[in-house]
């Protein structure tokens, strides 16, 4: 249900009372309520439609395709693509598309996924005693890619691989007709040593010098080849040492460098292990994006500091909960992943990385399947949009588009979380979060708003500056509660609903808790 919009000056008052109400609802005075009744949620948002702060690249509007379980289901089991699965991404608008991706990438040989499926020989999925039938091979992502129009990120196996066989898989896409620009050193390959999950890292200097080696062997194949290093991101946001060794020995050989600081909360439990109620899960989830927004500006510094003014890939991003089977039961903790409350962690952290101008690209972690939070649901049989979904395609329109001014002004409207694993408690995080936008030809106009508060709706004075006699739309992405989601009996229990809005220049408008609001105007 869309809540009703309220445009100023609809109504005559006095300007005294039009002056309280404001302050009232920005709260800067006191309410008039009850002591026992909580005072409203108030924000305001102003848009400057006419303050371009960046063109919106379409490489942020990317998504991962793994190996592992048949390339997450997209490839059948006589070895065709999934029609439904493909045509839903493609309706997505995928613009780049990361392979192999995960924590397979690393022990991913290319040259034993080709040919016939039934003479493929198994491969580690990365952990002790974990094994899979790479039947999504590079001739298969080929055509994948190639359907979706999607621009190529390739990760080399730099875990048990080599620069020569890195070399040889570009040569191989060269041979099909298929040149690759954006390569990748690696997935996580500064998680060191070999551990339970069967993680193979390399010391900062060891890397570095194999990435020397790895653009020169790369490149030699595709001299147009724009190499990816793995950057991290230190303790709370910190500098980190890792890039600080990695980029003094092999700056000068890359373009650019690949981060994963938007994976939130990831653990579902609390430090002491006990797994709180999901509403404390998701609202540090939440949370988090405050701390992924903190976490560029600081890599962005580093950057500048070691004077690397090279561009930032997040080429794994999610709203996720990751099954630990020691604290709870793994199929109770993947249920949690394609929910309302995590595609809105996406959405927030899609407008993190439009506004930080040095990200240039990013790739959502899931395609398809059931352990994450994809953009395709499956279940007994039946193919779904899951709520990822909508946030994905709504967002991937706004490729070419120009970032606008935009400013937030919380006023009582914040939220703290709890700490959970390896996550710090967040402090005052703005429940409204949002980023505007307007097409080169100054003809249509967008305004994206996320509420990340999970049980509050917060009413905003909306101000722009937009022309006169623009028509409008107003779409809510929302669902009966932030925890819910699509399946097989209830494929649109979260959807988008789209009807007229009439509402421009300045008008109040109220945000149901755990939603995403977009308004769009033309003229």
């Amino acid at each position: 249900m869309i809540p009703p919009i309220v445009p100023a000056g609809r109504r005559a008052r006095p300007a005294a009372a039009w002056l309280a109400a404001c302050l009232l609802l920005l709260g800067f005075l006191p309410s008039p309520l009850s002591a026992a009744d909580p005072a409203p949620f108030g924000s305001s948002i102003a848009v400057d439609f006419s303050a371009i702060q960046r063109a919106i690249p379409a490489l942020l509007f990317g998504q991962n395709l793994q190996p592992i379980d048949r390339g997450e289901g997209i490839i059948g089991a006589d070895g065709s693509v999934d029609a439904e699965i493909l045509g839903l991404a493609g309706e997505a608008r995928v613009t780049s598309l990361r392979y192999p991706a995960g924590t397979a990438a690393d022990y991913f040989h290319w040259w034993q996924a080709v040919g016939l499926h039934s003479r493929r020989p198994q491969q580690s999925t990365g952990y002790l005693g974990s094994f899979y039938s790479p039947v999504a091979g590079p001739d298969e992502f080929i055509r994948i890619a190639i359907a979706l129009r999607a621009v190529p990120f390739i990760t080399a196996n730099t875990g048990t691989g080599s620069a020569d066989e890195a070399a040889a898989l570009a040569r191989f896409f060269k041979a099909r007709g298929f040149p690759v620009v954006f390569w990748e050193v690696g997935n996580e390959i500064y998680f060191e040593g070999v551990g339970e999950g069967g993680l193979v890292g390399l010391p900062p200097n060891v890397y570095a010098n194999r990435v020397i080696q790895y653009a020169a062997a790369i490149r030699q194949e595709m001299p147009a080849a724009k190499v990816f290093a793995a950057a991290v991101i230190g303790p709370e946001e910190s500098d980190s040492y890792w890039n600080a060794v990695v980029l003094g020995l092999a700056g000068s050989f890359i373009d650019g460098i690949s981060v994963h600081n938007a994976y939130f909360p990831l653990y579902g439990y609390r430090p002491d292990r006990t797994v709180p109620p999901d509403e404390v899960l998701y609202r540090a989830m939440l949370g988090a994006t405050a701390a992924v927004d903190r976490s560029l500006g600081v890599l962005e510094r580093q950057l500048d500091r070691l004077g690397r003014l090279i561009p930032i890939f997040i080429t794994e991003y999610e709203g996720i909960f990751f099954p630990d089977p020691t604290i709870e039961d793994p199929a109770l903790t993947v249920r949690r992943n394609p929910t309302l409350a995590c595609a809105l962690f996406d959405a927030s952290v899609l407008q993190i990385l439009i506004r930080h101008e040095r990200v240039q690209g990013a790739h959502h972690m899931s395609l398809a399947g059931e352990r994450f939070g994809s953009l395709v649901g499956v279940d007994q049989g039946v193919r779904f949009r899951n709520p990822q979904f909508y946030v994905h395609h709504e967002y991937a329109k706004e490729a070419g588009n120009l970032l606008v001014k935009s400013v937030v002004e919380p006023g009582n409207a914040v939220f703290d979380s709890e700490p959970i694993r390896l996550l710090s408690p967040q402090h005052n995080v703005p429940m409204l979060d949002a980023i505007a936008t307007r097409d080169p030809g100054d003809t249509n106009y967008a305004l994206f708003v996320v509420n990340r508060s999970l049980d509050q709706p917060v009413s905003a004075m909306i101000s722009t500056n937009l022309p006169a006699g623009v028509t409008g739309t107003l779409s809510v992405l929302s669902g009966p509660s932030y925890a819910a989601r699509n399946n097989a009996a209830n494929p649109q229990r979260v959807a988008l609903t789209t009807a007229a809005f009439a509402g421009g220049g300045a008008f109040t408008y109220s945000f149901p808790p755990a939603s995403l609001t977009i308004f769009r105007w033309h003229r």
